[in-house]
């Protein structure tokens, strides 16, 4: 199998305040890019894990388990919600796209 895509994983921060600029500071996201390969869900399957056809389904399949903490990914910019991770192997995952706010 290729792992000829990329996936950003993104972990949002929290605002602190700043006592030397004396305001707050918004958070930065903590992004992790690693080498993926993707995949669409077909619909049977979709059915079987998700009860549901209306979904287009991305599986995202790593190399080496992902344990660290995730709010959203990111793959060529669109961002993407996740469905689930696999409880069997914890490299692959399931997303959904999310539509963006323009």
């Amino acid at each position: 199998m290729r792992f000829n895509d990329r996936i950003t994983f993104v972990k949002e921060t929290e605002s602190y305040y700043d006592h030397v600029k004396g305001e707050y500071v918004e958070g930065e996201p903590i992004l992790t890019t690693k080498p993926c390969n993707l995949s669409t869900l077909g619909i049977n399957r979709t059915n079987e894990l998700f009860g549901q056809i209306d979904k287009a389904v991305t599986v995202a399949r790593l190399q080496r388990p992902y344990k660290d903490q995730i709010d959203y990914v990111l793959i060529d910019g669109q961002k993407y919600r996740i469905l689930r991770q696999s409880d069997y192997r914890k490299g692959v995952f399931y997303l959904e796209g999310v539509a963006s706010n323009g």
